[in-house]
C-alpha cells in the first residue's frame, strides 16, 4: 500500500518515521526518531507593472516598487513556509495497519480520539504511550509502532493520520515453579500462570497475591512471595518462552491474643465483640477481618468504621484494634398525605409515624412503634420488642402486638412471637407464631357478613440483602420471601348447629423483591417486585382477610389502601438521579394487581384490575432529616387531582 496515498486532492503529506515507539518499561524517544516531510505545495505571487519611460515616472515607480517588495516580504513571512501547518489541525480520519491478533477498532478505541478532535506529534506520542501499556496488558510485550503519516487538507485544517504497529509476539511460559513451601505443587496447579498459555504480567501479579491470601487465610499475615528468576529464552525464531521462579516465605504463624475497640461511647464493648466473625484465642484469618467492617456497619449504630489494623504483640501473637465512631441509634419516620375532594368525598389528610430505638442503653435492643392513619376511619398501631443474641447465639427474638381498626367494619388484634436467626451479614431466616382475633362492629356484621374470628398461625421465611446503602442504594439487591399456615376458627351463631364445623385453614404467601443498578455517573435504576396471595378452604375468602393496595409505599398516584383483594401485586419502577449520599430526584412508575372474589345475588362474582400510576418525587438530606416528597397521578387523574405525600426521616 501506497503510505503517500490520501483521500484530500492537492493534500500535503509529513511522515513519521520508522521505529518511533516502542514497547518498553521505558519507551524510546531517541535520535532514531525522525520527522521528513515531502509532497510540499508552494505559494506563488505575481505582479505586472506598465513601463514609462519618464524619469519621474521611473523614480515614482521605483518608491512604489521597494514598497510593494517590503509589503510581499512581510506578508509573506505570516504564511505557512513548506515545512508549516495549522497548528491545531483537526483528525478527519484515524487509521490502523498491521494489526493481527488485536481488533483495529479495539486499537483505535485505545487512542482515545475522534473525528475533530486536535491533533499533532505530540499528541499521537501521548496517547500512544497509553496504546502499547494495552499492548503490554494483552502481552504483546514486543509492540512497537513502525511509522505514522500525516495527511493534511490544502488548508492545512485536517489532518487523516496513519499508524503502522508491529505488534511481535507473545511470550509463551515454558515452566513455573514455587520453592520454600511444601504446598507447592498443589498451589501451582491453581494458578492463572500455566506452561504452554502466554504470559500475562497482570495475571502473574493475581497469582502472587492469591498465594499471598491463600497463607493470611492460615494463619501468616506477614507472608512474602518473590520472583528469584525470571528468564527469556528466544532462541526459537517462532516465538520466545519465558521460566518463571517464585520463593514463598510464609512468615511466622499468628494468634489474635487480644482484640482493642476505640471510639464506642454508649455501646457495651460485649456487644461489639459478640458481632465479630473472629474471637480471642482464634489464629489469624484475614477472610474474616475483612468482614468485620461490613457487618458491624449492618448494625446501624456507626457512622463509620476503619479497616481493622493488627499490632504484633510478640512473634506469634497480636492485636487487632478496630477504631469506629458511633452513630444515631434512633429513628423517626414520618409521612403526611393529602387526597383531595372527590364527587363523592371531601378531602382529607392521611398520616403515618414509625418510631425505633435500635441500641437501648448500649445492648443492642430494639423497640418499634408504628402508627398509620390510612383513611378517615382507619387506623393502624403496630409495637415490636427485640432482644438480640439470645443465649449467646446469632439468634434475635421478641413480641410483637398489632392492632387495626378498620372504618366502622372491624377491629383486628395480632399477637405473635417472633424468631430471626442471622447466619450471616446478609442472609437471616425468621418465624412467627402468632394468634389472630377478628371482631366486628355492629355496623360491619351485618351489612359484609363479618363473623366474629380467632386463628393461630405459623410463619417461615428468609431475607437476604446486599444493598450497599439502606436509605439510598446504587447497586445490591433485597430479596424477602415467606409462608404462613394458619387455622381459622369461625364463632358460631346461636342458630347454628353444635356439630358443625366451623375451622378451616388457611395460606399465605409473601414476595418482596427490590434491585438497583447503576447506570451513568450518579444515575441508578431502581425496580422492586412484590406480590401477596393468601388461600382458604372458605368458598369465598372474606374482607378481613383481604390485603390492601394503594398509596405511598405500594402503588403510588392512589389513595391509602384504596383496592383490596385476596390476590395483589405491585412493580415500582424509578431512574434516580443521586443529589448525594442520602439525596435523590427521581421519576416512577407504579403498576399494580388485586384479584378478589364476593357473593352477589347468591353467585360469586370475581373481580381483577391492574392500576398505573406515575409520577416525581425528591428526597433531601436536610439538617432535620431526610426529606421526602413524592407526587403521583393515578389512571384519569388531572394535574389538580394528583396524590402528595410528604415525609420526614430523622436520626436521633
Amino acid at each position: 500500500m501506497d503510505k503517500h496515498n490520501t483521500d484530500y486532492p492537492r493534500t500535503q503529506t509529513q511522515v513519521w518515521a520508522s521505529n518511533w515507539m516502542r514497547s518498553s518499561a521505558s519507551p524510546i524517544w531517541g535520535a532514531s526518531d525522525v520527522f521528513q516531510s515531502s509532497s510540499f505545495g508552494t505559494s506563488v505571487f505575481g505582479v505586472g507593472l506598465i513601463g514609462v519611460g519618464c524619469q519621474k515616472i521611473l523614480r515614482t515607480f521605483l518608491i512604489y516598487a521597494f514598497f510593494l517588495c517590503s509589503f510581499l516580504f512581510n506578508f509573506n513571512s505570516l504564511l505557512p513556509s513548506e515545512n508549516e501547518h495549522s497548528p491545531n489541525p483537526r483528525l478527519y480520519q484515524l487509521k490502523i495497519f498491521g494489526d493481527k491478533m488485536i481488533s483495529r477498532d479495539k486499537i483505535q478505541n485505545w487512542f482515545k480520539l475522534s473525528k475533530g478532535d486536535a491533533v499533532s506529534k505530540e499528541i499521537i506520542k501521548k496517547r500512544g504511550q497509553g496504546v502499547l501499556e494495552k499492548f503490554v496488558e494483552d502481552g504483546f510485550y514486543f509492540a512497537k509502532f513502525d511509522s505514522v503519516v500525516f495527511q493534511y487538507n490544502p488548508d492545512s485544517t485536517r489532518a487523516n493520520v496513519s499508524i503502522y504497529i508491529n505488534q511481535g509476539q507473545k511470550i509463551k511460559v515454558d515452566l513455573i515453579s514455587i520453592s520454600g513451601i511444601d504446598e507447592a505443587q498443589k498451589l501451582v496447579r491453581d494458578l492463572g500462570t500455566q506452561p504452554g498459555r502466554d504470559f500475562n504480567e497482570k495475571i502473574l501479579q493475581e497469582d502472587i497475591e492469591s498465594i499471598i491470601y491463600y497463607y493470611e487465610n492460615k494463619g501468616y499475615p506477614y507472608c512474602k512471595v518473590t520472583v528469584s528468576d525470571l528468564s527469556l529464552d528466544n532462541s526459537s525464531k517462532n516465538e520466545s518462552r519465558i521460566n518463571i521462579k517464585l520463593k514463598v516465605d510464609p512468615g511466622q504463624e499468628l494468634t489474635i491474643e487480644e482484640i482493642e475497640i476505640v471510639g464506642n461511647e454508649q455501646t457495651k464493648e460485649s456487644v461489639i465483640l459478640r458481632e465479630l466473625p473472629l474471637e480471642i484465642g482464634d489464629i489469624y484469618n484475614q477472610r474474616n477481618i475483612n468482614r468485620i467492617e461490613s457487618k458491624l456497619q449492618r448494625l446501624g449504630y456507626f457512622k463509620w468504621i476503619n479497616p481493622p489494623q493488627l499490632e504484633l504483640l510478640n512473634d506469634n501473637s497480636g492485636k487487632l484494634i478496630i477504631e469506629l465512631a458511633e452513630g444515631h441509634y434512633n429513628r423517626f419516620d414520618g409521612v403526611i398525605g393529602y387526597n383531595p375532594a372527590t364527587q363523592s368525598s371531601q378531602g382529607f389528610v392521611t398520616g403515618l409515624i414509625d418510631i425505633s430505638f435500635g441500641n437501648l442503653f448500649g445492648t443492642g435492643r430494639q423497640i418499634e412503634v408504628h402508627w398509620q392513619r390510612r383513611t378517615e376511619e382507619t387506623q393502624n398501631l403496630r409495637i415490636r420488642y427485640l432482644e438480640p443474641w439470645v443465649g449467646g447465639l446469632p439468634l434475635n427474638a421478641g413480641f410483637s402486638f398489632e392492632q387495626l381498626i378498620q372504618d366502622t367494619s372491624y377491629v383486628q388484634r395480632n399477637l405473635g412471637l417472633d424468631f430471626c436467626f442471622q447466619f450471616s451479614e446478609k442472609l437471616s431466616f425468621f418465624t412467627q407464631v402468632s394468634k389472630r382475633d377478628i371482631s366486628p362492629n355492629s355496623l360491619g356484621s351485618i351489612p359484609f357478613g363479618i363473623p366474629k374470628s380467632n386463628s393461630l398461625n405459623l410463619e417461615v421465611g428468609l431475607s437476604y440483602n446486599t444493598l450497599d446503602n439502606l436509605l439510598n442504594p446504587s447497586r445490591g439487591l433485597h430479596y424477602t420471601s415467606a409462608f404462613e399456615w394458619g387455622r381459622k376458627t369461625v364463632e358460631k351463631s346461636s342458630n347454628e348447629s353444635e356439630t358443625l364445623d366451623n375451622s378451616s385453614n388457611q395460606k399465605r404467601l409473601l414476595i418482596d423483591f427490590e434491585t438497583y443498578f447503576p447506570l451513568f455517573r450518579w444515575q441508578v435504576l431502581a425496580l422492586a417486585i412484590h406480590g401477596r396471595q393468601v388461600t382458604s378452604d372458605e368458598p369465598v375468602i372474606p374482607i378481613t382477610e383481604h390485603y390492601r393496595l394503594g398509596g405511598a409505599r405500594t402503588l403510588r398516584g392512589y389513595r391509602e389502601e384504596q383496592f383490596n383483594g385476596s390476590r395483589i401485586a405491585w412493580a415500582n419502577f424509578e431512574y434516580r438521579y443521586l443529589l448525594g449520599r442520602y439525596s435523590r430526584f427521581f421519576a416512577f412508575i407504579d403498576t399494580g394487581y388485586f384479584f378478589r372474589e364476593t357473593v352477589e345475588n347468591n353467585s360469586v362474582a370475581r373481580i381483577q384490575k391492574w392500576k398505573v400510576g406515575y409520577g416525581i418525587g425528591l428526597r433531601m438530606d436536610t439538617r432535620l432529616g431526610l426529606f421526602g416528597i413524592d407526587y403521583g397521578l393515578g389512571e384519569g387523574d388531572r394535574l389538580s387531582n394528583g396524590k402528595v405525600h410528604i415525609g420526614l426521616k430523622n436520626e436521633f
